[in-house]
């Protein structure tokens, strides 16, 4: 029985581990693609390790490209990393950092002082002192660095269950500062009966002000695809919907009231009674807009395994080249990258049934994407008590 000095010894040896084990993977990722004859192959490998590791390809690229920065210009890090002194968390706070920089000067630098700054500080910390770092390291680059970051501006969706999602908006944090002080403003502005929080007022505020709704209205302008059983749209049921990409669940209520929306527009999808779309067959050779939405509807998202492109910003590819059929048992969404390496033969492709997506990578082995079922009525049902 390990005494409390030893138990907390033993959990800091352990997590030196896992930091060194993490470098060591990082090392075999950049080894594994720099083996590969060519970009095409390259490319092929970073989908391999994609599917190997259940992690997505841009996720695998960041890593690599990370590994060699870091194994590069910044060895004292690098093997600090491989020793275990340094966390695998604050090492990725340190490559943001050295990514900012302009002078190779700076980033050697950097590298002799990094691994101090990180003893004894938490990720945050350490984020702080590599900001202040960086400020007054590289001062005159200041618009540059700014440029560079605005370059990179973006909206994100998170999906955080119960029908809610976290909208994030990359952006100056002048003009972050100016929206929230208006934002608070307009909440503090609203009737002293109002019964909603500030954070809660706010948030409604930028929706109704980004999809210009009024006088109550959903002010929906966009087209939301959302598979849901009939019965719940006709009250009789309380199962779920879900939007097209899979992305999130909806309740049925919330969907009622969407449908109530003048501007909603249905489709009926016929399905078998698990929750199957039922094959469409075209006799052209490119499947057009009618099939390719039931594909979304089916698949949501490209049939690579890893990947969360939408459905509607795929290829529709065909698994078995044409001139085999262009219908639902041949045909699936598909990622352009993902797309080409199959094309070109760099991974083996096929759809054993409709829906099911059966891979084979060049070493041979095997990953299947197998559909989530629409939704049928039964989902609401509980599920049956042990007897």
């Amino acid at each position: 029985m390990l005494d409390d000095r030893q138990m907390i010894d033993q959990i800091v040896i352990r997590r030196e581990a896992m930091a060194s084990l993490d470098a060591a993977e990082a090392a075999d990722l950049v080894d594994y693609v720099d083996r590969a004859p060519g970009p095409r192959r390259a490319d092929a490998a970073v989908h391999e390790l994609s599917l190997a590791l259940t992690q997505p390809v841009p996720t695998i690229e960041r890593r690599i490209a990370q590994a060699r920065r870091l194994r590069s210009t910044m060895p004292t890090v690098w093997q600090a990393w491989h020793d275990g002194r340094l966390s695998t968390s604050a090492v990725g706070e340190i490559d943001r950092a050295a990514r900012r920089l302009t002078h190779p000067t700076s980033r050697v630098d950097l590298d002799g002082q990094a691994v101090d700054a990180a003893s004894g500080r938490t990720p945050g910390q350490l984020s702080r002192w590599l900001d202040r770092w960086v400020e007054r390291t590289e001062a005159h680059a200041a618009r540059a660095r700014h440029e560079t970051a605005r370059a990179d501006r973006a909206v994100r969706l998170r999906p955080l269950g119960d029908a809610m999602t976290r909208l994030t908006v990359d952006i100056p944090a002048t003009e972050a500062a100016a929206i929230a002080q208006r934002l608070t403003a307009a909440a503090h502005a609203l009737a002293s009966d109002d019964p909603r929080t500030l954070d809660q007022a706010r948030a409604d505020i930028v929706c109704d002000v980004l999809l210009d709704r009024r006088d109550g209205a959903l002010g929906y302008r966009a087209v939301i695809g959302i598979t849901v059983p009939l019965s719940s749209l006709l009250g009789f049921s309380d199962a779920p919907g879900e939007l097209t990409d899979r992305s999130a669940t909806i309740p049925a209520f919330i969907v009622r009231e969407a449908v109530a929306d003048e501007h909603s527009l249905l489709y009926r999808l016929v399905t078998d009674d698990i929750g199957n779309l039922l094959t469409v067959q075209w006799l052209g050779r490119f499947a057009p807009a009618r099939l390719r939405q039931v594909l979304a509807f089916r698949d949501g998202t490209s049939v690579f395994p890893t990947s969360s492109v939408p459905a509607a910003h795929c290829d529709s590819d065909h698994t078995d080249p044409w001139p085999a059929p262009t219908h639902a048992a041949n045909t699936g969404p598909l990622n352009r990258r993902a797309h080409r390496l199959k094309t070109e033969g760099l991974i083996d492709l096929r759809q054993p049934t409709p829906g099911v997506f059966a891979w084979t990578t060049h070493t041979g082995h095997r990953y299947t994407r197998r559909p989530e079922p629409v939704p049928i009525a039964d989902w609401d049902l509980p599920p049956p008590h042990p007897a």
